[in-house]
């Protein structure tokens, strides 16, 4: 007779993980949304539909590698790549992205000629520092001490500039303000500041300006449909709707885990939850660190297709001062703006905008203020008031509530510091011996590809180190 696993929290780390075990456990996952996927949300607005998030995809072979043992990977989630996927805009420039060099290096050289010339040096760099964080972080799981003690980690974290800040990095390469902006904004994708967040994380620049961008027809939110198909071929147990409210303990293990409905015994238990939150549900002490953002989203029904990219972002004048109003916990009076347009690649669906504006984690903002950001941005993007047909906004306290993350902050601690960079909440909780953490909010960070590589790695951590008592 197989253990039994449970896994708390339907996000996309969760159900990584609940389809690894699901051959070697029994395998129940629960969620309190009706749901999977978590972020990864589908919203209907009449005849229009949107991807709360991830709007952003990168990385497919994180995600075939979870699904290929159960499917033909590549044809499940046949993802294409975006050849121009997001357009930057100044008050006096714009740029394209694209994974064609010279290409990227002749818009630079409108910019500034310096920047274009170093263009090449800096993705060598951040190939090579993706290379190394992978080999160190993306593929490793920490469950103890010695995990992080490791001399071989110790070195190649040395080599990933740790000690030096991402927008410090991006000086090295890039003279001009307005090309530093545009790279510095990768460090938004993990909830954090150019300003503050280690250069290691240059390396999302590999992501998109390397390896590419992709889009999957549908939307994002099939990736958590396959997943779902996928976890129910396995005889996952999937309880939506059913969250988990007490945790019985004994003799440093899990016991059992209880819902309103019932009780469930439990051999491990994997939590998908925001890592403070699971902290409280264990009737621990508050875990405190400073917050990544949060997001204001507005969600806009067109009326007819317009011309934009698939992504698309307008910066602010003032870069250093929208950072360090979100971590004073205020909007900033001009703020970046990004929006996803689908149709642009996907003309399957009705033509609808995705808005966010970064925000603090906290419940409360100023909303007229994040609106009027979005009017402005909406105006330069030539986007006129008749040809909108409905709108709605969705403030970070729905993240908060819906999501059950703390004060609405995304990836939970932002890696704004050395230790929320690198010393994340590890993968195995310190007390109990079987249980096991996976999700953005703990190592190795946040981003659906990351997120789904992490709860890939700790079952298979869990599987090789069980092995003697798993039986099928």
């Amino acid at each position: 007779m197989k253990q039994r696993a449970i896994v708390i929290g339907g996000g996309l780390g969760g159900m990584a993980a609940a389809l690894t075990l699901s051959p070697y456990y029994e395998v129940h996952l629960f969620e309190k949304n009706d749901w999977l996927g978590g972020k990864m949300q589908a919203i209907q607005l009449g005849a229009h539909h949107f991807d709360y998030g991830p709007n952003t995809l990168t990385m497919p072979r994180y995600f075939w590698e979870t699904i290929a043992p159960f499917c033909d990977a590549q044809k499940e989630l046949p993802f294409k790549k975006l050849q121009n996927p997001t357009h930057h805009k100044w008050a006096q420039y714009e740029l394209t992205f694209t994974t064609n060099r010279e290409k990227m290096q002749q818009q630079l050289a409108v910019i500034d000629e310096k920047s274009a010339q170093n263009y090449p040096a800096f993705l060598a760099e951040v190939t090579r520092l993706f290379q190394i964080s992978e080999q160190a972080f993306l593929t490793k799981t920490f469950f103890s001490a010695k995990d992080y003690v490791s001399p071989t980690l110790a070195y190649r974290l040395l080599q990933a500039h740790p000690w030096k800040t991402l927008d410090a990095f991006l000086k090295s390469f890039f003279p001009h303000p307005a090309v530093r902006q545009l790279f510095g904004r990768f460090a938004t994708y993990i909830g954090s500041s150019p300003y503050a967040s280690p250069a290691t994380f240059a390396l999302i620049a590999y992501f998109e300006l390397v390896d590419g961008t992709y889009y999957l027809r549908g939307g994002a939110t099939m990736i958590a449909h396959v997943f779902e198909k996928l976890l129910k071929r396995q005889h996952v147990h999937l309880h939506l709707q059913e969250s988990i409210e007490k945790i019985a303990i004994d003799d440093q293990r899990i016991v059992f885990c209880e819902t309103t409905k019932q009780r469930y015994g439990a051999d491990i238990v994997i939590s998908d939850v925001d890592y403070a939150k699971m902290q409280q549900l264990l009737g621990r002490d508050e875990v405190t660190y400073e917050l990544s953002t949060s997001a204001y989203v507005e969600l806009i029904a067109l009326k007819e297709p317009v011309s934009l990219h698939y992504h698309n972002v307008q910066f602010s004048s003032d870069y250093p001062a929208e950072f360090q109003a979100l971590r004073l916990g205020t909007l900033p009076n001009e703020a970046t703006v990004y929006s996803c347009y689908p149709f642009a690649a996907d003309q399957q669906k009705k033509p609808a905008l995705f808005v966010l504006i970064n925000a603090p984690a906290t419940t409360t903002i100023d909303l007229t203020l994040a609106k009027n950001q979005v009017e402005r941005a909406l105006k330069i993007w030539g986007i006129e008031e008749t040809q909108i047909i409905g709108r709605h906004v969705i403030p970070p306290d729905y993240v908060a509530q819906t999501f059950n993350v703390a004060q609405g902050a995304i990836y939970g601690q932002a890696s704004n510091t050395l230790r929320g960079s690198f010393l994340r909440p590890a993968n195995r909780d310190r007390q109990l011996k079987n249980l096991y953490f996976v999700g953005g909010t703990v190592h190795p960070g946040g981003g659906s590809p990351i997120v789904v590589k992490g709860g890939y790695e700790v079952a298979n951590r869990i599987i090789l180190e069980n092995s003697n008592c798993i039986k099928n």
